[in-house]
């Protein structure tokens, strides 16, 4: 009988003992501490600004590991030109008229390329503000701040995230170029034949994209696009802006080249925005445009629905 009760406690203390190795082996560090920039899989990292003012956004910079640094670490960055040329020619090869933009320097302002990841901070990463100036930007370019990691203060770099393209996001109340903005379209489109007028009612799905603050665009009439192939040609050629004022009246004018002129009927303003009780906006429009595909005036009445 004792012997069977030595050899319980002998496997007994054996799965102790093995049990305490077992949690040995997860303590420390258990992956290479590595500096890397956050980014998405193009090496691109995308954050919105609002139109109409000077906002701040944060490239990442990150210590992998799962225990904290017992130092500080100095980061130094560098800008990378080169990396929005592979990115270019990696997704639209020789098509030019799509490519990506480095931003201009006078729209963002980065005041010190080096950042520290701090011992004392219970995180393993830290930011590199950006200042940005969005008003003046074009929604359909791409725009790019292009940083990489020039020095890790001896540290190993991911070298396949060294760098990251800080990605520009235009935006206003109205629209995101974050996704693609939809409002429905209802009212009724009055299209000036030569010697009559035909009128219809009309349905469609509107895309809009931010312009200024309080400036959107779209094209006029039923006309429609897709955003992921639409031409600059036909953006000027079928676009028109609406400006959206305080006093909720809404002002019409041209993008590019059409020819587009507010009609308010019977001389009342029926041109103006509200917001609905579920929230969405809503413009009331009421102008004419030039096709100049089936040369003619068309007169539309419309009101303008924001989906969410």
């Amino acid at each position: 009988m004792k012997k069977n009760l030595y050899i319980v406690a002998a496997i007994l203390l054996g799965l102790t003992m093995t049990s305490c190795d077992e949690n040995e082996q997860f303590r420390g560090e258990l992956y290479k501490k590595v500096i890397y920039l956050l980014s998405n899989d193009d090496l691109t990292f995308e954050t919105e600004h609002a139109l109409g003012e000077t906002s701040t956004g944060y490239v990442t910079v990150y210590c992998s590991g799962t225990e904290h640094i017992g130092e500080d670490v100095n980061i130094e960055l560098e800008y990378d030109p080169e990396i929005v040329g592979k990115y270019n020619y990696t997704n639209y090869d020789l098509d030019s008229s799509r490519y990506a933009h480095e931003l201009d320097p006078a729209k963002y302002s980065i005041k010190n390329l080096n950042v520290t990841l701090k011992a004392n901070s219970p995180d393993n990463y830290a930011l590199l503000p950006i200042e940005i100036v969005p008003d003046g930007l074009c929604p359909d370019s791409t725009y790019f701040i292009p940083l990489r990691i020039k020095n890790a203060n001896g540290y190993e770099v991911n070298e396949n995230k060294r760098s990251v393209m800080y990605r520009v996001i235009l935006k206003n109340d109205y629209a995101t170029m974050a996704n693609i903005t939809y409002y429905q379209v209802t009212g009724v489109e009055t299209r000036h034949n030569s010697g009559s007028d035909v009128a219809g009612g009309i349905s469609v799905t509107r895309i809009l994209a931010p312009i200024a603050k309080n400036k959107v665009r779209f094209f006029a009439g039923t006309n429609t696009y897709n955003p992921t192939t639409v031409t600059k040609e036909e953006i000027n050629t079928m676009a028109m802006v609406i400006t959206l004022n305080d006093d909720h009246t809404i002002e019409i004018a041209p993008y590019g080249n059409l020819q587009v002129e507010k009609e308010d009927i019977d001389g009342t303003q029926t041109n103006y925005w509200e917001v609905n009780k579920r929230g969405q906006y809503v413009f009331h429009l009421s102008y004419r445009y030039y096709d100049s595909n089936a040369k003619i005036w068309i007169s539309m009445t419309e009101s303008c629905v924001q989906r969410n």
